[in-house]
């Protein structure tokens, strides 16, 4: 609905000046205009002149006096009451005189009313039911929309977020695709904004191809100078090896995608007590997060031999599809028909919705994989690498994580969306000077994002100022009511300072936004352990599993629980499992050698042991738990030794909560527990 289309010279004066963002002088002509000749197109013009100027109130007033009947209306006032949470209005106003209940009814009555606009008013109406927690209708309701407008990425994400595994290819066809008239006067602006994008077909799968403009202004930015910070120690902003987009994919490929250990698993690590063992009492900081082994000062040098065999070895995970594109092909991109630009966008939407839903299923490396086989343009964009991000912080790779946070965060500084992670991941590996830059960049760029104050909340937590914390994701819920992680950041502060009713709370107040959210469903559990209701405990963190099966942590944590019900053997396939999928998971390693114990097989628990040393050296817990095994075994000249060692790494003897717990759940039935 452009202003070239608009036949009166005042309405097209009202859409001029939205489209070039004067929404006051439009306001103010399109309120002069219905006062005038109150009509439906004139009320359509003022409520959406209200609605882009962020006056959504006024414009659900306006709307709900009018009581009109035109499908653009409609959808308006559906649209605020979606921004304003009156869901049950927004659901009436779009579903209308149907009286049939059935969703097959809804979706053709919707569909007969609404026509072209069917697709986005069951998009909002799939989000009013979602928002209602009627998920089954939401879902629906979202595959119907994509089904008439595939150009609905968010339909498609919801679905995916929700759990489910529709294949992209289904919906995203150009046979799917309505006609939309072009706002712009030039005719050719539709093919220049995909002439970038081209499609290979060799064995009938999908390959995409850059395009490299000829613009030499991304080419300064390419070769300037990376933004730096003057701490020296800095390991995220000082200058590393591999911080630009192709770098990054080549770092990703060589160490990541190609059977190459991953950095939690080779990297040596801190205290066990770092990972979130259901032993920790709240002597440690934030219990129930998950982590993997922390960085020891060794950290910095093996990233920077890392970047410098990434720069060595060169791009190999990218196809050749990529590198092979002919002068002919380049010619004839402007030649390229709307069907061909549209095949084109299509099947991109495809790669990149096979790629997010391997991600929303926590099959990380395969998501990686994917977006690593995206053309350089779309790969090095904000969205795509937050992405890969998030798939590094579901691998508990957290450095890697952070690493590309921060190239999102150096080339788009206003953007707080899709970092939600960063200042978590900033959290574990103990940043604090990175962690409290962050936050003030981020309140800088945007006060009114809940990502802001969680990672502000994530500052004052990491400095174990958690009252402070509190207040500041408590702000972030209010920001966003709907944010899930928000509400499970404030449940692990709760859960360190012994609240668990208002960390219970929290949690579940989270699962009733995302029942996928198994952060959540992994705090529930960890505070029914504390209070070793077992069963209850064990049945969280399975749910927990069943959404992210390839979390060794949260294994590890269930297997714990076993061993406290005394069910060892069964705690010892779980730990199998999960060193299967992590072979050098400490947490993993260290429960596997205690419920060894549990079963007397001292030898095979002493060999976990000795590979656990390896990873992690300076650990107390490991030589305590070998003192235990050799006092069990008679040999006492080596269980003092290694008390003497575990005594040595922990004078102040922070670790002593711990040993209790192990002393309380890892022993035999029939052997009693011993005063260390």
């Amino acid at each position: 609905m452009g202003c070239c289309k608009e036949k009166d010279p005042a309405k097209a004066a009202v859409w001029h000046a939205l489209n070039y963002y004067a929404f006051e002088d439009a306001s103010f002509l399109a309120e002069r205009l219905f006062l005038e000749s109150k009509g439906c197109e004139t009320l359509y013009l003022l409520a959406t002149c209200y609605y882009r100027q962020e006056r959504v109130s006024e414009a659900y007033d306006l709307l709900k006096k009018s009581h009109s009947t035109t499908p653009k209306c409609r959808l308006l006032f559906a649209q605020c009451c979606l921004k304003l949470n009156r869901l049950y209005e927004g659901e009436q106003i779009l579903v209308g005189t149907c009286t049939d209940t059935s969703l097959q009814s809804i979706e053709s009555s919707v569909t007969a009313e609404f026509q072209e606009i069917s697709g986005i008013c069951l998009s909002v109406l799939a989000t009013i039911y979602r928002r209602c927690h009627r998920l089954e209708h939401a879902v629906f309701f979202y595959r119907s929309s994509l089904k008439r407008n595939p150009y609905l990425w968010s339909s498609y994400a919801q679905l995916c977020q929700a759990g489910e595994k529709d294949n992209p290819d289904d919906y995203f066809k150009s046979t799917n695709c309505p006609s939309f008239v072009s706002v712009s006067s030039s005719p050719g602006a539709l093919s220049e904004i995909t002439n970038d994008i081209n499609v290979v077909s060799g064995t009938g799968e999908k390959i995409y191809q850059a395009y490299t403009p000829k613009s030499t202004f991304g080419q300064v930015l390419a070769h300037s100078t990376p933004i730096s910070s003057n701490n020296g120690n800095n390991q995220l902003s000082s200058p590393v090896h591999h911080n630009t987009p192709d770098q990054i994919r080549d770092h990703i490929s060589n160490h990541f995608l190609e059977g190459g250990e991953s950095e939690a698993c080779t990297t040596p690590g801190a205290a066990l007590r770092k990972q979130g063992d259901p032993f920790s009492s709240s002597k440690v900081r934030r219990s129930s997060r998950l982590m993997t082994s922390g960085r020891n000062t060794k950290s910095k040098e093996n990233d920077r031999k890392a970047g410098n065999k990434a720069q060595r070895t060169g791009p190999s995970i990218l196809s050749e599809a990529f590198k092979k594109s002919s002068a002919k092909d380049k010619s004839n991109l402007s030649k390229r028909s709307p069907n061909m630009i549209i095949n084109s966008i299509m099947s991109l939407f495809a790669h990149i919705g096979h790629a997010y839903q391997s991600l929303c299923q926590y099959e990380c490396k395969k998501a990686l994989q994917l977006f690593n086989k995206l053309p350089k343009n779309h790969y090095s964009s904000g969205w795509v690498l937050s992405q890969c991000a998030r798939a590094f912080y579901e691998m508990t790779e957290y450095t890697q994580a952070a690493r590309l946070y921060q190239s999102v965060h150096q080339n788009e500084s206003s953007r707080c969306s899709n970092l939600t992670y960063y200042s978590t991941a900033l959290w574990y590996t103990q940043r604090e000077i990175e962690l409290s830059s962050l936050a003030h960049e981020m309140l800088e760029a945007n006060k009114n994002s809940p990502e802001t104050w969680c990672a502000v909340g994530n500052c004052f937590s990491l400095q174990k100022e958690h009252e402070t914390a509190i207040k500041f994701f408590e702000r972030s819920v209010l920001v966003d009511p709907e944010f899930a992680y928000g509400y499970t950041l404030l449940g692990h502060e709760y859960s360190f300072i012994d609240e668990y009713d208002d960390a219970m709370n929290c949690y579940r107040h989270a699962v009733r936004i995302d029942p996928r959210h198994y952060n959540a469903w992994y705090g529930i559990g960890q505070i029914y352990f504390k209070q070793e209701k077992h069963e209850l405990a064990l049945c969280h963190f399975r749910k927990a599993q069943s959404i992210n099966h390839s979390n060794a942590a949260i294994m590890a944590h269930v297997a714990v629980v076993l061993n406290a019900m005394k069910k060892h053997k069964e705690a010892l396939k779980v730990l199998t499992k999960a060193l299967e999928v992590h072979p050098k998971h400490p947490l993993c390693k260290f429960h596997k050698a205690s419920t060894l114990l549990c079963l007397e097989k001292c030898d095979s628990a002493l060999e976990e042991l000795d590979e656990l040393e390896s990873i992690t050296p300076t650990e107390s817990l490991i030589y305590f738990l070998k003192a235990k095994i050799h006092r069990k075994m008679g040999n006492s000249h080596l269980a003092m030794m290694h008390f003497s060692w575990a005594m040595d790494l922990d004078p102040q003897g922070s670790n002593n909560h711990i040993k209790e717990a192990i002393d309380k759940h890892y022993q035999p039935d029939d052997l009693s527990v011993e005063n260390t």
